[in-house]
């Protein structure tokens, strides 16, 4: 297996990936350990047959129309944590007086 990586600039890449950047809530990132968290660009992988590019971007690679992650060795997968639903405030029969001053100074 060979292994290459081909620095590009990093608005480049984010164009490239499109909707895949930034890694979605819940998917499994690699961290390229061969990559500092500063690289951007391809890293290409050739066994047998044709080879694949998955792009690059600070030193990770997301999820992408390449294929599956391409699991290097001595890289680390971590998977993102899930979207977290905002919390609804409780609601109140509470209808707040409209004439209120709120803490305002209203003394002539």
């Amino acid at each position: 297996m060979t292994v290459m990586f081909t620095e590009m600039p990093r608005e480049d890449v984010v164009t490239y990936l499109g909707s895949a950047w930034p890694a979605a809530a819940g998917s499994t990132i690699e961290r390229v350990a061969f990559l500092s968290e500063g690289a951007h660009g391809g890293v290409s992988v050739q066994t047998d047959g044709p080879g694949i590019t998955w792009f690059v971007v600070d030193g990770v690679i997301v999820p992408q129309d390449a294929g599956p992650l391409p699991e290097l060795e001595g890289d680390e997968l971590v998977t993102l944590p899930a979207a977290v639903e905002p919390e609804q405030p409780p609601m109140t029969d509470h209808v707040p007086d409209p004439s209120a001053s709120f803490g305002a100074d209203t003394t002539p």
